[in-house]
């Protein structure tokens, strides 16, 4: 309930989630009255976006679909005779029933279909690290872009060479599906200028990209961490590991780090152990 009441609340029009094991399905139905649908799944990332403000691009996909089937030969059976089963030259077992041979097969169709631009990726094995992304068309300018929902390996200093070669991945193998178009990251990229070795800004910086907390002077809550824990008092200090990637000529307009605090107090229940970064952008 928290969940879904932070991403309600944030007015969002497309969500990324990530570390969502078990769960995303539950929110897929709990977010779907307020105008939301799945738009990525890799299981451990999701995305939804607001359908009123954004379409699924599709493309001409080739899709096989298998069933079983009556078949009946296509070669001459004159001289298999009237004896039941018969066994062709190929190892297939015939069933004669009213002068008509014929057996049950496993047939499969391929069919064109347009299906929505999706797909994921396993960065790091067990879960670790990942990304699922969607092709989405804003409805208001009919602009396409590839949005990407991350996780880098957990961790810091010591991990930072890792999370360098798994955002060069992650860059690559986004960079191939989205066919030229501007792509928009949000995730949990375990990764800061405020922890030290930022050596995931720094690639992404090389690919042409900007962090969203950069663009804008207008920010909310900055002061805290968006890795907040679960405890009493949302954690501070400014460690910003969940963060917005924006491509080239994107501009941030507001960054907030959605934290609900009461006295100086954590407002209960505490949705997740991350807070919500929110971001307005304007996309060229």
């Amino acid at each position: 309930d928290a969940v879904v009441r932070r991403i309600v609340g944030a007015k969002a029009d497309v969500v990324a989630v990530q570390e969502t094991w078990g769960v995303l399905w539950r929110l897929e139905q709990r977010l779907a009255p307020y105008g939301y649908v799945k738009v990525a799944d890799s299981g451990n990332e999701g995305m939804f976006a607001k359908t009123s403000k954004l379409a699924a691009v599709t493309a001409a996909t080739t899709v096989t679909a298998c069933d079983d089937e009556t078949v009946h030969p296509t070669v001459d059976t004159g001289q298999w005779g009237t004896t039941t089963p018969h066994t062709d030259e190929a190892g297939n077992t015939w069933y004669l029933d009213d002068g008509v041979w014929s057996r049950e097969a496993w047939v499969c169709r391929d069919s064109i279909v347009q299906a929505p631009q999706v797909g994921q990726t396993v960065i790091a094995p067990g879960g670790r690290a990942g990304a699922a992304w969607a092709m989405l068309r804003v409805r208001k300018t009919g602009k396409a872009y590839l949005f990407v929902s991350a996780h880098l390996s957990t961790g810091k200093n010591s991990v930072a060479r890792k999370r360098s070669k798994e955002a060069a991945q992650l860059l690559a193998v986004t960079a191939a599906a989205a066919g030229g178009r501007p792509r928009v990251f949000a995730g949990d990229f375990n990764s800061s200028i405020q922890r030290g070795k930022d050596t995931v800004g720094a690639r992404f910086t090389k690919a042409g990209f900007k962090d969203a907390y950069t663009t804008t002077k207008t920010r909310k809550g900055a002061g805290y961490n968006t890795a907040t824990g679960y405890g009493k008092k949302p954690a501070t200090g400014g460690s910003h590991i969940d963060r917005v990637m924006l491509p080239r000529g994107a501009v941030a307009t507001r960054w907030e780090v959605v934290v609900k605090v009461r006295g100086g107090k954590a407002v209960t229940p505490v949705p997740s152990d991350h807070a919500p970064v929110r971001v307005s952008v304007v996309l060229r």
